[in-house]
């Protein structure tokens, strides 16, 4: 009886174990109790630390889009039952999130207010009126403050440290509008070059800086329309960028010649290179399974994209290769030799000859080495040989 006990306890902790392991399971979401959003929208990385899962559940994670970022001056709060309500919205099981840490996350913009202007101030002649930060969905500017017309007309030029703040600046406006029309928060990269007259220009505006323009699908080389007000009436620029989708992807990480079979030591899932391109109509692979195995049908150098197209699957059969062909039909299955009159890769579909002496051709499909399933083809032999009849393919 003492034994029985003994067991059962043992049992009971072993369970009790395992139930706490599952418990524990998941990805930790612990959240900040103060945030400065630096995009339009807000994602679960700016508001919490995301730990404890795989490298491609954490980063899908951080860039799971919550809310839109509330508007400048204003403070929102939020607490963790709103953030794993807004996550479970958006398709994630609820048993996979563990959200802790802060209580509550206080969201605003910090920004200082320009101080108004008293009418009998005499108004500086001598530097340039303060420049705002551009931004794509940037409110106002707060204050009663009006720069001159004389003024901006003084302004001669700019520093190079100037210039590349603003080129910096109308990057991120770029940045933040493409990412509105892809949806690929946090994943898009842009390559512009303000012309020095642009950058004058911009620097004299007097409201917030719009973009507009482009094409789908909103990645490659496009232009884009640069909108905004100066004292001498609103400006429209046009500006050539080059935009890439960072989207983790399967690239290779060494050469690959073609013909060979792609290994994991191959290729990895990682942020491709700007560099990297493809040509229309491939289709990317984001999951390193879809290539291993493949024969590879060119030559890749390191950092290349691997595509769907340029995985084949591998030869499964040769010219005049001994094949066994398989008829399944009425609840039997009939097995027969022939041989293959062409190369063939798993799926393909290909014309044998019996080597029954008929001579006569079938046409199969291959389903493995040296193996091909009939199509369509009525069973024309005798009876299986015994012990050779089985339901489906073998």
């Amino acid at each position: 009886m003492n034994n029985i006990r003994h067991i059962t306890g043992t049992l009971l902790t072993l369970l009790l174990l395992a139930l706490s392991a599952n418990t524990a399971s998941g990805v930790d979401i612990m959240l900040r109790e103060k945030v400065t959003p630096v995009k339009s929208v807000i994602v679960l990385g700016d508001i919490a630390d995301v730990q404890n899962g795989s490298y491609a559940q954490l980063q899908r994670l951080k860039l799971t889009p919550l809310w839109v970022a509330p508007p400048v001056g204003e403070v929102r709060h939020v607490t963790p039952r709103q953030v794993f309500d807004a996550l479970v919205s958006r398709g994630y099981q609820t048993g996979d999130l563990n959200v802790a840490g802060a209580p509550r996350v206080m969201i605003g913009w910090q920004e200082k207010a320009v101080e108004p202007v008293k009418e009998t101030q005499s108004l500086p002649t001598t530097s340039a009126p303060p420049r705002r930060s551009i931004g794509y969905t940037a409110g106002p500017v707060t204050g009663s403050y009006t720069p001159p017309k004389t003024q901006a007309r003084q302004q001669v030029g700019l520093t190079a440290v100037e210039q590349e703040q603003l080129n910096q600046e109308a990057k991120q406006a770029v940045v933040e509008y493409l990412e509105a029309q892809t949806g690929l928060y946090g994943l898009v990269e842009v390559d512009l070059e303000l012309p020095k007259r642009y950058a004058e220009l911009i620097a004299q505006r007097s409201g917030k800086l719009v973009i507009s323009g482009g094409r789908e699908p909103w990645i490659g080389r496009q232009t884009i329309s640069l909108e905004f007000t100066t004292d001498r009436g609103p400006l429209k620029l046009s500006l050539p960028v080059a935009s890439y989708d960072m989207t983790p992807v399967l690239v290779a990480i060494r050469p690959i010649d073609r013909g060979q079979l792609i290994t994991a030591a191959d290729v990895a899932v990682q942020t491709p290179v700007h560099k990297a391109r493809i040509s229309a109509g491939q289709t990317k692979i984001y999951r390193i399974e879809e290539a291993l195995g493949k024969e590879a049908s060119r030559s890749f150098r390191a950092d290349d994209l691997v595509t769907m197209e340029s995985c084949l699957q591998p030869t499964m059969v040769e010219r005049n290769a001994l094949v066994e062909v398989i008829a399944s039909g009425g609840g039997i299955t009939v097995r027969r030799q022939a041989k293959a009159l062409g190369a063939a890769r798993l799926g393909d579909v290909i014309e044998v000859e019996l080597l029954d002496g008929s001579r006569e051709k079938l046409v199969g499909r291959v389903v493995g080495a040296n193996k091909l399933a009939t199509i369509g083809t009525p069973l024309s032999s005798p009876s299986p040989v015994p012990g050779q009849a089985t339901a489906g393919y073998r």
